[in-house]
């Protein structure tokens, strides 16, 4: 108690600090409305036509740039800690998990894929596993412009995919800045730097064109005790090129390469060996938009995007790993000393070798074109509609049982119409039609009606549904590793080690989701608060299988298959608030409550209904003390959760940040200094599994401009 009275006390300091400083420099009577809200900001993804808040269909929460600088986060995924209803876990998993854990409203899991992430609109999710491997994208966070987080199913728009919401990442245009910069971040088991070039070529071959080059790395050793060393260098391109007042093209080019600690060896002695895995990406994409009129434009764009991990291993010393977990699993069964060790004894002498070579290469590339026709039918009436045909083709021998390249084919229509009644009433109303490889067709619609009760007070009452098409580890997962034991026969006896044996032909998940949505002005504070109750169903669960297997071999398991399961329901309420409390101080804050039930909860998988946590907070508070120091306080609350697949029970947690920057200039060049603290007061606690243990981390960031 007395511990925690300190902490508070030691805050409630540093705010009066910043309160009286606040005040000391400024005058109240100078600020106007303005000062307060500034512009509304207007919604560029939910629907896909440019709404403000008030009118968009769905909840959303928008992370501008000036709130990514003053969180002092460098870290992509810790971003959406400011979200409400978001479940954020660093993970340092057994294999190709090393990752940050990302969810919103459950169904949390090393692989979560219930949720669409798109940069600058091109989606990003693995088709293997269908999550995101956060680390390997080819951006940094002081790239990013903004982040729009659709909170709400959105595969009206976006598709299968769009299950739980949208995260779209969109970065700074080409032409935002000019001249050159420098990045460089050091601190506990962090290194970065980033070097960046903007410019214009205005001449008679390239007229007006925008571009921007950035070249870097960044390095990360992980949590403490875990095998999760990561390491990535990237080099991206972006030009805009204006062809005339009705025509542009925008390039994104980009590379990615690095390192990657994988496995545990106490987790089992084949699969998990301690190594180290190379991955490389690249992305190349073109889009033209062209003006057909005042009030109709058209866009297309296409890109191609590969993924590749080299990790073709050798696992050593299986006999003595072998005898060990042989031992340890023994006697957890109760089984006495001398029995176990004969029995660990007896599995090891009957191997025949003491290693064996094992190929978890993976090659992953999407193919994908899209358009897209924006126009105002009428005055009051304006629709976009389009369509999109993509190709993932994967080649993944572990995980597919195969050496054969796999293609999944998919193709889309869309469509949304916002009708505009009157100045106080809105409708909007969208619909997906689908078809893939996997699951056949599938349509996907949602609507909405926007109410304005009084100006700045909105209330708007929504249902959508949404479905999740199987990845190809629900779908396809085949793996057979055999073990060559004595004696040596004609055919070889084996043992076999098989995971899953998945047959295929899987429904997708389904969710309805219903909801009441507010938004509120009252001078300088902003309020956006939702109810949500989500019914979803057809939820996949694993179960065992039972396979036959030839004379000469011995299955050491029982390998799991997919399944389409039971149902379940998420209700519970969110909100968001901003409060601007001076011109210079500025308070964000979110709270989630979340209830996950079930009927039949022995038709989900394990932990489902605990999935979420019950009730996450955060708030940000930023002060600009002058025009050259800046700082901010973060805290963070989650609340127990039990993720699925390899997550383990964590209790609830709290994490608070302090962040603080200077700005200066050296001759010509304009530079700023800052420090961030995250974890303030070192309160060990575990995130996603126990054998994740975040302590505290401080980071010095510098930035040059010129």
């Amino acid at each position: 108690m007395i511990k925690r009275l300190k902490k508070i006390a030691i805050l409630t300091c540093m705010l009066n600090a910043c309160t009286a400083h606040a005040i000391d420099g400024i005058s109240i009577q100078n600020l106007s409305e303005d000062d307060y809200i500034g512009d509304v900001p207007k919604v560029l993804t939910v629907s896909r036509l440019a709404q403000s808040k008030e009118d968009s269909p769905s909840a959303v929460t928008i992370i501008d740039r000036k709130t990514i600088r003053a969180s002092g986060i460098v870290d992509i995924p810790e971003l959406l800690r400011l979200v409400p209803g978001f479940y954020v876990g660093k993970n340092a998993g057994f294999i190709y998990n090393s990752n940050h854990a990302v969810s919103y409203h459950g169904m949390t899991s090393a692989y979560t894929g219930a949720m669409q992430v798109l940069i600058n609109g091109r989606s990003v999710y693995s088709p293997l596993y269908g999550g995101v491997q956060w680390s390997e994208l080819p951006i940094t966070v002081d790239g990013i412009d903004r982040i729009e987080i659709t909170r709400g199913p959105n595969a009206a728009s976006y598709g299968a995919n769009s299950f739980l919401g949208v995260i779209s990442i969109i970065t700074k245009d080409a032409k935002d800045l000019t001249g050159s910069s420098v990045r460089l971040t050091h601190g506990n088991g962090r290194n970065e730097a980033l070097y960046r070039y903007s410019g214009n070529l205005n001449n008679d071959a390239l007229n007006d064109v925008n571009f921007r080059v950035s070249v870097g790395y960044r390095e990360d050793n992980g949590l403490d005790n875990r095998n999760d060393y990561k390491r990535t260098n990237i080099l991206n391109f972006q030009a805009d090129k204006r062809i005339d007042a009705n025509n542009e093209f925008n390039i994104e080019l980009g590379l990615t390469n690095g390192d990657r600690a994988d496995g545990e060896a106490a987790k089992d002695f084949v699969l998990f060996v301690p190594r180290m895995r190379d991955i490389s990406s690249n992305y190349q994409l073109i889009r033209w938009r062209h003006n057909v009129s005042e009030d109709s434009d058209f866009s297309l764009q296409a890109y191609h995007s590969s993924n590749n991990t080299d990790d073709n291993f050798t696992s050593t010393n299986l006999r003595a790993n072998a005898r060990r977990l042989t031992l340890e699993r023994a006697l957890r069964r109760g089984t006495s000393l001398a029995t176990a060790q004969a029995q660990a004894n007896a599995f090891a002498a009957s191997l025949r070798d003491d290693q064996i070579s094992l190929n978890n290469d993976i090659q992953l590339d999407r193919y994908d074109i899209e358009a897209q026709h924006t126009f105002s039918a009428a005055n009051n009436l304006r629709i976009v509609w389009g369509g999109n045909l993509r190709l993932d083709t994967t080649y993944a021998p572990y995980w597919l049982g195969t050496e054969n390249t796999d293609h999944f084919n998919l193709q889309r229509v869309f469509g949304h119409a916002e009708w505009r009644l009157n100045d106080q009433f809105l409708v909007n109303m969208g619909s997906m039609v689908e078809h893939n490889s996997f699951s056949g067709t599938d349509i996907s619609p949602r609507a909405s009606f926007n109410m304005k009760l009084a100006p700045k007070h909105t209330v708007r009452f929504g249902v959508s549904s949404a479905t999740r098409t199987p990845n190809y580890i629900e779908e396809k997962y085949n793996d057979a590793t055999y073990i060559p034991r004595r004696p040596i026969t004609n055919p070889p006896r084996s043992y076999l080690f098989k995971r899953y044996a998945d047959s295929g032909n899987l429904t997708p998940e389904r969710i309805l989701s219903k909801e009441i949505g507010y938004l509120g002005q009252i001078g300088n504070f902003n309020i956006d608060a939702r109810l949500f109750d989500d019914d979803i169903r057809n939820i996949l669960i694993s179960k065992d299988v039972t396979i036959s297997v030839p004379p000469n071999i011995v299955s050491l398991n029982i390998p799991k298959t997919y399944i389409n399961g039971g149902s379940a329901k998420v209700r519970g309420f969110e909100t968001q608030v901003k409060f601007q409390l001076l011109n210079t101080t500025q308070l964000m804050a979110n709270f989630s409550h979340v209830d996950i039930s079930s009927d039949n909860a022995l038709a989900l998988p394990n932990g489902f209904t605990k999935s979420a946590p019950r009730n996450t907070f955060s708030a940000l508070i930023t002060h600009q003390f002058d025009h050259n120091w800046d700082a901010s306080y973060a805290y963070y609350q989650t609340g127990s959760v039990e993720a699925l697949g390899d997550g383990q029970p964590v209790a609830l947690n709290r994490r608070q940040d302090v962040w603080i920057a200077r700005k200066f200039n050296l001759n010509r060049v304009n530079a700023e200094l800052s420090m961030a603290v995250e974890n303030l007061f070192d309160e060990n606690y575990q995130e996603f599994a126990l054998y994740n243990t975040v302590g505290r981390r401080a980071l010095v960031n510098l930035n040059l401009n010129f």
